[in-house]
This record gives C-alpha cells, sequence and structure tokens, in this order.
C-alpha cells in the first residue's frame, strides 16, 4: 500500500481514494485511533482543510481529521 507523505512546510492535499496515516492520536465516538494508522481518504473538505477517511485496523472508523493530522 502506498503511503502519501506531506512535508509539514508543505502539505499537498491528498485525493479520494489516497492512502494517508496519522501523525498524531485521534479520538472519534470515544475510541482512539493511534498515530500511525493507516487509512484511505473517502473524500476531501473545505478546499483540502479536513478530509473524510476510513480507517480498518486497529479498529474500523470513519473519521474527519485536519490536513495536519495526517502524514
Amino acid at each position: 500500500m502506498n503511503i502519501a507523505h506531506f512535508p509539514a512546510h508543505h502539505r499537498a492535499t491528498p485525493a479520494e481514494l489516497e492512502s494517508v496515516r496519522l501523525r498524531v492520536d485521534v479520538v472519534a465516538d470515544g475510541v482512539t485511533i493511534p498515530a500511525g494508522a493507516e487509512g484511505v481518504v473517502v473524500a476531501v473538505y473545505g478546499d483540502g482543510k479536513a478530509c473524510e477517511v476510513e480507517f480498518i485496523e486497529p479498529v474500523h472508523a470513519v473519521v474527519t481529521v485536519e490536513l495536519s493530522q495526517i502524514a
């Protein structure tokens, strides 16, 4: 699986169906998805400021993350 890496100083907006990795832990509905978890972008919002990402492991979840939270 290809993982998109976006340098902090010049981040590109990921495209739908692109694989990404969390830079930080994200809590959604009381479940923590740990930093390093890999997911797939299913939607892009606000001119790329946030994305809806589906994670399969370690828990199945679809969450909205800010661009700064993904690597």
